[in-house]
């Protein structure tokens, strides 16, 4: 089941008209990554922490979505890279959608890495605080709800 998830090819009734990406609320990482692509992606996609959610949501469990972010659209449930690299599609930039379906052994790559960086997201928060000014200030950041 989780192959087919993260290749968005398991059918699910709509959550809303808008994509739902559903994030760790209690991950200061995951809280930076989440804001930024919501300037980007304005008013196309919803975001809410998997803390807000019922125990089992559109057939994805706290302990599934404590591991990685999830995107569901009308027709799909996408997980990991392949829900990072949808949500920076619907901001404008499909390059990384586009090399993550197109390009041979991409998907399993992309995968692995968001695997790692999922399994230390400590190391890579402390990285993004030495890189992006704004992470510093993560806790100030406030996503809108569902």
């Amino acid at each position: 089941m989780e192959e087919d998830v993260k290749k968005g090819q398991d059918q699910v009734p709509p959550p809303t008209s808008k994509p739902v990406m559903v994030y760790d609320g209690g991950c200061d990482f995951c809280k930076f990554w989440v804001n930024r692509w919501q300037r980007t992606t304005a008013d196309e996609v919803n975001y809410t922490p998997f803390q807000q959610l019922p125990e089992t949501f559109q057939g994805v469990t706290r302990k599934q979505f404590k591991q990685s972010v999830y995107l569901i659209t009308q027709y799909r449930r996408l997980r990991g890279a392949a829900a990072v690299f949808e949500v920076l599609a619907l901001g404008g930039n499909d390059f990384w959608n586009r090399l993550y379906y197109n390009v041979v052994l991409a998907d399993t790559v992309f995968e692995v890495g968001y695997k790692l960086v999922g399994n230390n997201r400590n190391f890579f928060f402390w990285l993004t605080k030495i890189f992006y000014k704004d992470a510093r200030t993560v806790d100030a950041q406030q996503t809108t709800p569902l």
